[in-house]
């Protein structure tokens, strides 16, 4: 009788069903753990490929992204440096092609700001507050926009509004002299001496040691002066 050929279909099966289980084995791993993984070898299977898949997914989104950022900074800049009326469509292009991008953020920002300067305080402030929830309150555009929201709400004579965006900036690193101002200014064009008055000392009394000599308490100190004056 000849002798069993070394590639025997059920010897191979067999050998390497045995080397497949001793594998685990192998790797040390609690016998528990073993008992799992044969046990639900088809799910984990499963399971790796969907991971993988995600993982894979998220780096393409990420390239795709981060390729459309720069191609929206790119646009917003040769539109910020391109000449009237081709800027404010150029503008219009950033914001309606990049939709979702700080570029589009910027562009509506600036045709905001393009509004401001025809007269049209209302559009503007409405545009300032349709980026702004757009964006959370860590995006360097998050000051500038409650800026120019509190400047349109005042120039549409929305006083009320526009001291809370004031106030709203006094909040803001570096933005507390614009807040203190514009609350003060309102107050004072209303006849309310006495809270522009509080308004400005509150914020002088921030002034401390070194900061005595600072050019913005010079100018509130001025004006609290002149305020008193006009009691």
């Amino acid at each position: 009788m000849a002798g069993q050929s070394a590639f025997d279909k059920q010897q191979v099966q067999q050998s390497s069903h045995s080397e497949g289980s001793g594998l685990l084995e192998h790797l040390n791993l609690p016998p528990v753990v073993i008992r799992f993984i044969k046990k639900n070898k088809k799910n984990l299977q499963i399971g790796i490929i969907a991971v993988v898949a995600v993982v894979v997914g998220l780096i393409l989104y990420s390239s795709y992204r981060s390729n459309r950022i720069q191609k929206a900074s790119a646009a917003l800049a040769v539109a910020m440096q391109a000449a009237e009326p081709e800027r404010h469509e150029a503008l219009i292009g950033v914001a309606a092609d990049f939709l979702g991008t700080p570029s589009a953020h910027w562009a509506n920002a600036e045709l905001a700001h393009e509004q401001m300067k025809a007269g049209k305080f209302k559009e503007a402030g409405e545009q300032y507050w349709a980026v702004r929830k757009k964006i959370s309150g860590s995006d360097p555009l998050f000051a500038l926009l409650t800026f120019g929201l509190a400047q349109a709400n005042e120039a549409a004579g929305l006083f009320e509004a526009a001291i809370i965006e004031y106030k709203a900036l006094q909040k803001i690193n570096g933005y507390e002299r614009e807040g203190v101002a514009g609350v003060a200014r309102i107050y004072e064009f209303q006849g309310e001496v006495k809270q522009a008055l509080a308004v400005y000392e509150e914020y002088q009394a921030t002034f401390t040691g070194q900061n005595q000599n600072d050019p913005a308490k010079v100018e509130v100190d001025e004006k609290i002066a002149r305020l008193k004056a006009m009691q």
